[in-house]
């Protein structure tokens, strides 16, 4: 099972900057989730939240500034000052030739064409676009066929497998409360790698283990490997 840092190693690192990401692949994390929003000036930027509230000392929307605005606020914290809000190309620039996966979940519609731009600037053969917005998926697959995509779901049904079909899909990611071995088995028969987010703890990370899930989302990769090996030592 691979592990994600969760908006990089943001358990011990500001979510979603460089010395997070780093910490990362320090950590030897097999993938880094992160997530997109464009600001004013069509900069596409990594942050989660619609606004920069509660990660910088400011306020307003990721969408109300420009990028250059944006560069000169703290979104460090007490032991981590001074980090800066990443741009996507810089990320890519430095992590798309690691050997590390990537989990770019985009946070809104409207610039499709925009990411799959951006991308064809690098080598993305390890990074997947995820997203909860199904049309967005869907948009970024009539834009490209080579484009690894991931849909963020909170429950299976034959709905939502069929949909995962129509625009093939490479990665299905269920909340992990609601996965259950068949519904992995179902998935992985139908060839769609199977990630788990919302994982909650230690014992929730042993039963992902034992369903058989091919990837988790957590905030430290590193706690999820000594997990993973100490289950390993027990066998």
């Amino acid at each position: 099972m691979k592990v994600y840092s969760h908006r990089g190693e943001s358990k011990y690192a500001p979510e979603n900057t460089m010395s997070a990401f780093y910490l990362a692949c320090f950590v030897n994390s097999d993938g880094i989730e992160t997530d997109v929003r464009k600001t004013k000036d069509d900069v596409l930027v990594l942050i989660h939240d619609k606004t920069i509230d509660r990660t910088s000392e400011f306020s307003g929307r990721v969408s109300e500034y420009n990028y250059d605005d944006l560069l000169k606020m703290d979104f460090g914290t007490a032991e981590y000052k001074g980090e800066k809000i990443v741009k996507l190309s810089d990320f890519l620039k430095y992590f798309t030739n690691k050997k590390i996966n990537i989990y770019l979940e985009i946070k809104e519609s409207g610039y499709e064409k925009l990411i799959i731009k951006v991308l064809s600037e690098y080598n993305i053969t390890n990074v997947t676009l995820i997203s909860f917005k199904y049309d967005v998926l869907r948009k970024l697959r009539e834009l490209s066929n080579k484009v690894s995509l991931g849909w963020l779901i909170y429950d299976l049904n034959d709905k939502v497998l069929n949909d995962c079909k129509e625009i093939s899909l490479n990665h299905v990611l269920c909340t992990s409360i609601c996965l259950e071995m068949h519904e992995v088995k179902l998935l992985k028969n139908n060839n769609f790698i199977v990630c788990a987010w919302g994982v909650l703890n230690k014992t929730d990370i042993k039963r992902l283990l034992k369903l058989g899930v091919d990837r988790i989302i957590y905030d430290s990769g590193y706690e999820v490997k000594k997990i993973i090996d100490s289950v390993d030592d027990d066998e």
